[in-house]
C-alpha cells in the first residue's frame, strides 16, 4: 500500500473539475471567468446535487443539516473518532470568480478522491463540508450557516431561517425549494468534528508580491457589520425649498464618506459600505428614507469597537451639523469575533507546506476576510491554508489562482489531514 507521505492528488484532475462544474453551474453571462452561483439558486442546487452524487460513489456517508450545510464522511479504521473536516464553499458574489471558496471544496473532494483510489485506510473519519451562504450575498449575514453550527453566532437557526433576500424568499423557503433542508442538527454538539481545514485562495496581494507560495493561517481578524437606516422627510424635488429639506439621501451620503475617512484617520482598522437603498427612488421626490450597511474590519475585536465607536461619534456630529430633522438609527448589526487558529492543525498545515516547496516558501497570515474556519474554530481545533491570488483580486471576474497553485493547496491540504490523523491515531 503506498505510504501517506508519498501520496499526491492529481492536479489536472482537480482543475478541470474546477473549470467544468463552474462553466456547468454558475458561469456569468457575458464573461469568460465570472460566476453568479447565489446560495441556494437553482445554480447551486445543481452543483450540490452533484456533489452529492460523486461522494456517494466514493462510499461517503451524506448528512445534510437544518441549515443545508452538506457533511460527505469517507470512514475511518477508529469507530469512536469524530471526522476531520475539510471544506469550504460553493456559493459565490453577484459577480465573483471560480476560486473563493470554490476551491476549497473541490480540492477537498480531490483529497478523498485520491484516498479511495489509492484505497488508504485513516484513523479518523474524513469529512468534506459545503457550508451553505458562506457569502451573505443573497441572504445577509456572512459565513451564516457555520456560525448555527458552531452555535456562537448571535444569528441563530431561526432567525436565519426568517432572513430574506431581496425577492422576499426567505432562507427557509429557499432550502425547503431547492430540497436541502436537512433533518440533521446544525449543531457541533450533535454532528461534531475533530478538527477543522479549509484550503483558500489568500483574496490579497501578500503571498504573490512576497514570491512565496502557501500561506499557513493563524487567525482571522475581527469584523462587525451594521444595518443603518437614514430617516428624513419625503417632499416635492420642485417645490420645497432647499433650507427646509430634511433630505435622508444627503445626510446617508455624508455618513457614508465619514465611515471611510474614520477609518483612514484612526489607522485601526478597514471600514465599507457596500450596499444602498433608497426607498423613494423617485427623480421628482426628496429621499425619505435610506439604508446601508456598514463592514467594519480589524486585528482585534477591541479595535473594531473603537474604530465603530469613533464611526459613530462621528454621525452623531453629521447629524447634529445637518441640523434638519434627519436622523440615523442602527437596526441590525452582526459580528465575527477575531478567530485564533489552534497550534496542533497549524503545525499540520506548516509541516505539510514546508515538505511541498520548503521553508522558505512559506508565510505565517492572518486572514483580513472571514471564512467558516473561523466559526468552526471556536468549537474544535482548525487552521487554512492560502494559495496565491494573482495581483490580490477577489470579488471579481478577474478572480485568478494558477493551475499550479490549485495543486499545490489541494496537496498540502491532503498531507496536513494526513499528518493530523497520524498524531491522533498515536494518542490513542
Amino acid at each position: 500500500m503506498t505510504s501517506y507521505r508519498e501520496l499526491q492528488v492529481n492536479g489536472d484532475r482537480l482543475n478541470n473539475t474546477l473549470q467544468t462544474t463552474c462553466s456547468s453551474w454558475g458561469a456569468l453571462a457575458g464573461s469568460a471567468t465570472g460566476m453568479r452561483r447565489l446560495a441556494l439558486s437553482q445554480e447551486d442546487k445543481e452543483v450540490r446535487d452533484w456533489l452529492v452524487e460523486l461522494c456517494t460513489a466514493l462510499g461517503c456517508d451524506m448528512k445534510v443539516d437544518q441549515m443545508g450545510n452538506i457533511f460527505a464522511t469517507r470512514p475511518g479504521t477508529s469507530k469512536d473518532k469524530k471526522p476531520i473536516g475539510m471544506g469550504s464553499h460553493l456559493d459565490t458574489q453577484p459577480a465573483g470568480g471560480r476560486y473563493d471558496g470554490i476551491l476549497g471544496v473541490l480540492g477537498g473532494l480531490e483529497v478523498l478522491q485520491t484516498l479511495h483510489e489509492n484505497d488508504i485506510q485513516t484513523h479518523c473519519p474524513i469529512s468534506l463540508i459545503d457550508w451553505t451562504n458562506e457569502e451573505g450575498a443573497r441572504f445577509p449575514g456572512a459565513m451564516m450557516c457555520s456560525g448555527v453550527w458552531s452555535t456562537k453566532s448571535t444569528t441563530g437557526l431561526e432567525a436565519c431561517y426568517a432572513v430574506k433576500d431581496t425577492d422576499g424568499v426567505s432562507m427557509q423557503e429557499a432550502l425547503e425549494a431547492i430540497g436541502y433542508l436537512g433533518d440533521t442538527p446544525c449543531d457541533y454538539r450533535e454532528n461534531g468534528l475533530e478538527s477543522y481545514f479549509e484550503l483558500h485562495i489568500e483574496q490579497g496581494p501578500k503571498l504573490e508580491a512576497a514570491g512565496n507560495k502557501v500561506g499557513v493561517v493563524t487567525a482571522v481578524q475581527a469584523m462587525k457589520w451594521y444595518a443603518v437606516r437614514v430617516s428624513g422627510v419625503e417632499g416635492h424635488s420642485g417645490t420645497t425649498p432647499m433650507e427646509s429639506r430634511s433630505d435622508a439621501l444627503v445626510t446617508a451620503s455624508k455618513l457614508i464618506a465619514a465611515v471611510s475617512d474614520t477609518a483612514r484617520y484612526t489607522g485601526l482598522g478597514v471600514a465599507t459600505v457596500g450596499v444602498i437603498s433608497n426607498d423613494t427612488q423617485s427623480q421628482a421626490t426628496i429621499p425619505s428614507g435610506v439604508s446601508f450597511i456598514i463592514d467594519v474590519r480589524c486585528s482585534t475585536d477591541t479595535m473594531v469597537a473603537d474604530l465603530s465607536s469613533a464611526i459613530f461619534k462621528k454621525f452623531d456630529e453629521i447629524v447634529q451639523q445637518e441640523n434638519n430633522s434627519t436622523s440615523y438609527h442602527v437596526i441590525r448589526n452582526w459580528g465575527l469575533p477575531e478567530s485564533t487558529f489552534h497550534a496542533d492543525c497549524i503545525e499540520a498545515v506548516r509541516s505539510a507546506a514546508v515538505n511541498e516547496v520548503g521553508e522558505s516558501k512559506i508565510m505565517d497570515m492572518k486572514s483580513g476576510a472571514g471564512h467558516d474556519a473561523a466559526w468552526a474554530s471556536k468549537v474544535v481545533k482548525a487552521s487554512m491554508i492560502f494559495v496565491p491570488s494573482k495581483d490580490g483580486i477577489s470579488h471579481n471576474p478577474a478572480e485568478y489562482t494558477s493551475p499550479a497553485d490549485c495543486y499545490l493547496g489541494a496537496q498540502v491540504l491532503l498531507q496536513a489531514v494526513l499528518r493530523y490523523d497520524e498524531v491522533v491515531s498515536r494518542r490513542t
